[in-house]
């Protein structure tokens, strides 16, 4: 077992994933109720997702990672980074639920580290449970207050509720903690927006070197903005760009749709040509106009 084990920690740090999940499933079947073994296994699987190319297999590996993790969490001593691992695969498996069972015990075992509360308000805001969201979050604020994502996220939490100053001084706090963490500006610009200030959007965000705007959510708030000052053609422009980079069917049919409403139909017809080499399915009457 022993040497199975290190054989798979091998080829995991040579990243050669089939072969760390070949012998991880091996393990599992040999020693079904071997806690580490199942936690080896979601950690191949989870590998293999993250190098897989195919989004289909990606989600699979994901749902696999979980149930692996499940399992040695059922087998195994209790222990707070198991649980926390567990959590982590099970809500990007797309089971939220799960994860905060799992973040919310290892939060019980581990009341020190801000991690376990931190992740569980996540995932709880993710579920619509925000009371209990914004409880989790504060206590994650406690325990780390030098940490800006508790407080990004109560920033976040505020906005929702229709607090929008509360919001903007939250966010403006968060960035405070993280001056150079660039995506900590989003959830200060949606306040902004929110407020009106749409001027302020865009000066707060075209202050970022061009490459550090290349984000869909930076890129979101900067043609939206450019939208509420009713200049259509930036924000089309914009977003074009954004969508070149993405590459992704759904960026490519919303160009279309923000160069139609800038009146550009040239514009328009190149990224609805765009969007279909890239496979966009959608409904072409709403979002992807006809030529």
């Amino acid at each position: 077992m022993r040497t199975a084990m290190d054989a798979v920690e091998t080829s995991l740090g040579s990243a050669r994933f089939d072969e760390a999940l070949r012998i991880a499933v091996r393990l599992t079947e040999v020693a079904p109720k071997n806690g580490d073994a199942f936690e080896l296994l979601g950690r191949a699987e989870i590998a293999a997702g993250l190098a897989s190319p195919n989004p289909a297999a990606q989600q699979a590996m994901r749902v696999a990672a979980a149930t692996a993790y499940s399992r040695a969490v059922e087998l195994s001593p209790p222990s707070a980074g198991l649980l926390n691992a567990a959590g982590v695969a099970a809500q990007s498996s797309g089971d939220p639920t799960t994860a905060i069972d799992f973040f919310m015990r290892a939060a019980k075992l581990d009341p020190s580290n801000p991690q376990h509360p931190l992740f569980a308000g996540l995932a709880l805001l993710q579920t619509g449970r925000i009371d209990e969201a914004r409880t989790a979050l504060e206590i994650a604020r406690t325990l780390d207050p030098k940490s800006p994502w508790p407080v990004s996220a109560l920033s976040g939490i505020a906005l929702t509720s229709g607090d929008a100053q509360t919001a903007l001084a939250l966010a403006r706090e968060a960035r405070v903690l993280d001056p150079r963490n660039d995506e900590l500006r989003v959830p200060e610009a949606k306040a902004l927006r929110k407020l009106g200030r749409h001027q302020e959007v865009l000066t707060l965000l075209l202050a970022l070197p061009q490459q550090a705007r290349m984000t869909e959510a930076i890129t979101w708030e900067i043609s939206s903005a450019h939208e509420s000052l009713g200049d259509r053609p930036a924000a089309a422009q914009v977003w074009a760009k954004w969508a070149e980079i993405s590459g992704t069917p759904e960026a490519a049919a919303d160009a279309v749709r923000r160069w139609t409403e800038a009146g550009d139909p040239i514009q328009a017809a190149t990224w609805r040509q765009v969007a279909r080499q890239r496979g966009w399915r959608g409904d072409e009457r709403s979002s992807v106009p006809k030529q």
